[in-house]
């Protein structure tokens, strides 16, 4: 019985490293890309709402019957999704996340 283990140790020890590092590699790509989208999202959010206060107080009725808030809402989760959605590909693996436009 030692010996199995130790020839499936000598047969498996090798590839356990390198599939370590690219486990590593890869959940880290995934939190900075995560952290990025989430910073610049929510940059955009507070800017959006920082120019929504310098409005006079008739178009903040206004905007307050048109629901502008939950236009803000639906739109900030629609771009969080569509990023999480195109660094996913059908198969569930990660691809590389496309900053120009869809080819």
């Amino acid at each position: 019985m030692p010996a199995v283990i130790a020839l499936l140790w000598r047969l498996l020890g090798p590839a356990i490293v390198p599939l370590g590092w690219k486990l590593l590699k890869g959940l880290g790509f995934a939190a900075v890309s995560y952290v990025g989208v989430t910073a610049g999202l929510d940059a955009a959010k507070a800017l959006a709402i920082s120019k929504l206060s310098a409005v006079p107080i008739s178009w903040i009725n206004v905007l307050g019957m048109l629901q502008i808030d939950v236009v803000f809402s639906i739109l900030f989760s629609a771009l969080a999704a569509r990023a999480a959605l195109r660094g996913v590909d059908n198969l569930g693996n990660k691809t590389g996340y496309r900053w120009g436009a869809p080819k």
